[in-house]
């Protein structure tokens, strides 16, 4: 299951837009909903994470992202929204206010860390992000219709390309995290997990020759083998060690160095020592990098950022904001037609 920094960045490639356009061409007016919502200029400067400004647009999008969500549990569960009911301490208003700052700090971040790793977009990436506008928006009845419904979030052509060029440079950190000896996977600690193996283990006991020739037998028919992985577990269980799947470590130092040399899925050829005939399987370093590993990597990064608010973020009331914007909303369409990001 994805992490919530995967399933924010990820939701907002569905956001993908192509080359810049101008406001008569997106038909936005000067502040959209939220900023009207919220009475603030959309560009000013909200807050900072670790000394990027943010305008208030990006907060006041992951505010009302997050209304929605809360309110669309209230809704199912047949209980009237109050935002000044108690939660965790203080307000639903109040955590509200903080899970968007958390989702603000995560998409900063993501910035952030794109200049530290060099990551950029290319030419190609950024067709890409053309194509999938494209797609969708003609699974939303055309481009008019498209912008008619991201205009409900706050967002309009440019801001939508913003967001998902962010989404991407998302993605391009994981990859860069799953990179083997780039910065970023070193930075996840991916250099200092335990090297892992299986073996099949064919003790000498009384007759070392003897058990010379059942290694060869095995390792003859671990290379016959239509799916060697399989047949390598099947034959590790049959044979002499009992343990299974363990650090290099943990064995003799000799077949500890030949371990080292195998790649991933790699099995040796036989190796004597004291104990007898052995032959490695390198495995896949338990807590290696992955796509979960980076977001908790990010969020950690994230939540340790630096943050400063202005005090227009300071006054901002998450109970106002929410009932300018949905009264706003109404206005701009009849009651019953637009269904919110995760809400009603």
């Amino acid at each position: 299951m994805k992490t919530r920094a995967a399933a924010l960045v990820l939701a907002l490639l569905m956001l993908s837009a192509c080359s810049s356009g101008t406001e008569e061409q997106t038909g936005m007016p000067p502040a959209s909903l939220l900023g009207q919502a919220a009475e603030l200029g959309e560009e000013l400067a909200l807050l900072t994470v670790d000394g990027r400004e943010v305008p208030a647009w990006r907060y006041l999008y992951w505010l009302a992202f997050t209304c929605d969500q809360i309110r669309a549990r209230y809704d199912d569960a047949g209980l009237t929204l109050d935002w000044e009911s108690a939660v965790n301490g203080g307000t639903l208003g109040e955590y509200a206010k903080e899970q968007a700052l958390a989702d603000t700090a995560l998409y900063a971040t993501v910035e952030n860390w794109a200049e530290r790793f060099g990551c950029v977009l290319t030419e190609a990436e950024r067709a890409d992000l053309s194509v999938r506008w494209a797609e969708q928006a003609a699974d939303h009845g055309g481009e008019e219709a498209y912008l008619e419904e991201l205009a409900k979030s706050g967002l309009d052509r440019l801001r939508a390309e913003e967001m998902a060029e962010v989404g991407t440079l998302y993605a391009k950190l994981c990859q860069l995290c799953l990179t083997e000896g780039s910065d970023l996977w070193s930075l996840a600690g991916a250099g200092d997990q335990d090297l892992t193996v299986d073996r099949i283990l064919i003790s000498a006991g009384e007759d070392r020759e003897g058990a010379r020739e059942r290694a060869a037998e095995v390792f003859s028919q671990l290379n016959q083998a239509e799916d060697p992985e399989s047949a390598f577990s099947a034959l590790a269980a049959e044979g002499d060690d009992p343990t299974g799947p363990r650090s290099a470590k943990d064995l003799a130092p000799s077949l500890a160095e030949a371990a080292e040399a195998l790649t991933e899925g790699q099995f040796s050829g036989i190796l004597e020592s004291e104990e007898g005939f052995s032959i490695l399987r390198r495995l896949a370093a338990e807590g290696s990098p992955g796509d979960e590993a980076f977001d908790r990597l990010l969020q950690a990064a994230a939540g340790e950022a630096l943050i400063r608010t202005t005090a227009d973020y300071e006054k901002l009331d998450t109970a106002a904001f929410d009932r300018a914007l949905s009264a706003l909303r109404e206005e701009e369409e009849p009651a019953g037609r637009w269904f919110g990001r995760g809400g009603k």
